[in-house]
């Protein structure tokens, strides 16, 4: 896989991600306003907080080793 390539399905990765943050934040909102539950609002937004750092862990992975690269330090 090509760096570009590797490099858009990155990218395309953190805007799901963040939309689905941006999601959460106004679900809470709408949340806070139907039922007038802080709690369920804070819990929401808590929820969404560890988002991107799940996502960088899984995102920013490094790439497979190649068959032909030598990973011995002797």
């Amino acid at each position: 896989m090509s760096l570009e390539e590797q490099h858009r399905r990155r990218v395309r990765k953190y805007l799901v991600v963040a939309s689905g943050r941006t999601f959460a934040f106004l679900l809470s909102a709408v949340v806070y306003g139907v039922t007038g539950n802080p709690w369920a609002a804070v819990a929401i937004i808590s929820v969404s907080l560890p988002l991107p750092w799940f996502v960088a862990l899984i995102v920013d992975d490094l790439p497979p080793w190649e068959k032909d690269e030598s990973h011995d330090s002797g």
